[in-house]
């Protein structure tokens, strides 16, 4: 099992308005992330392409209001992971951090470690700027 914790992010948003968002963020489309195309929303949750070849499909997993969202993802590739979003009040604002944990060969973890950790970086960037711009 590889696992990967992104830096916290603070938002400038309440709790209430971050959980809100990352429930249902995947009704809109997603724009700008680098390696995500392809962007489809369904009813509980998306599917998209990332990196041209591996696609995607996130479903809402886990709601625990205003404190945690989760949402697992299942690739064509037949790997699988679960992603968590944990909400906690900073401040004026919250403190958004992510979690991923995919399910990877061993001996196949160095090779995806620094893609996915990237990624993850690059996920957390974007919800900071939808969340506070909406």
């Amino acid at each position: 099992m590889l696992h990967i914790n992104s830096p916290e992010e603070t938002v400038s948003a309440s709790p209430e308005k971050v959980y809100q968002i990352l429930t249902h963020f995947f009704e809109r489309p997603v724009e700008g992330v680098p390696g995500i195309t392809n962007w489809e929303s369904m009813p509980d949750g998306c599917q998209f392409t990332v990196q041209d070849h591996v696609n995607c499909r996130l479903t809402l997993s886990e709601q625990s209001p205003c404190s945690r969202v989760g949402y697992r993802a299942e690739t064509d590739t037949n790997m699988s992971a679960a992603v968590f979003f944990d909400i906690t009040p900073s401040g004026t604002g919250s403190a958004l951090k992510g979690q991923l944990d995919m399910d990877v060969p061993f001996f196949l973890q160095p090779m995806v470690k620094g893609v996915v950790n990237k990624f993850m970086g690059t996920a957390m960037q974007y919800l900071k700027t939808v969340i506070e711009n909406s």
